[in-house]
């Protein structure tokens, strides 16, 4: 009958064991679907900006957001942060009627690091850049700075809960 016992013991122990190590692979596998999901975020975000489509734009942001820029401007709520692309959108237009036409700005992100805190909260922060074309095939860079980002999970998808935009020059 011990020898039962001791057999059981050990099945339920390897058991146990096995179902440990899946856990963690799960959570492992989790965690780099969160990162690549934040990845993707951040280039919607790019993606939104550089080509005015305030709809994507404000969609990576969540419905109470907060986005902080240089100079103590601040945007709350998804409505206000959408309104920052219908702006650029109307000046662009006011511009170009005016035999102005405004250069495409490029946004460059670079250095990422992104930390999946629990299964709802990051953080992400990276460098940013905006470049724009000149004559001569040249690029000038007109902004150089950082983002800091706190980042929530909500119904499945990531979003910006609050942004800052640093400023490497003051």
């Amino acid at each position: 009958m011990r020898t039962r016992e001791l057999e059981f013991a050990g099945i339920v122990g390897f058991a146990l064991a096995v179902s440990s190590q899946a856990t963690a692979d799960e959570a492992a596998v989790q965690k780099l679907l969160d990162r690549a999901e934040i990845e993707a975020l951040v280039t919607r975000y790019v993606t939104g900006l550089d080509t005015l489509d305030a709809d994507l734009y404000a969609s990576v942001f969540a419905e109470n957001a907060v986005f902080e820029l240089p100079g103590g401007v601040v945007h709350r709520g998804r409505a206000a942060i959408r309104k920052i692309v219908m702006d650029l959108q109307e000046g662009r237009a006011r511009n170009q009627a005016a035999g102005t036409p405004s250069p495409s700005l490029y946004h460059v992100m670079a250095n990422t690091s992104i930390e999946v805190i629990d299964a709802t909260n990051a953080r992400h922060q990276s460098y940013a850049q905006t470049v724009r074309a000149a004559e001569g095939g040249q690029f000038i860079v007109g902004f150089m700075g950082r983002y800091e980002d706190v980042l929530v999970k909500h119904a499945g998808r990531w979003y910006i809960q609050s942004r800052k935009l640093v400023s490497f020059v003051q």
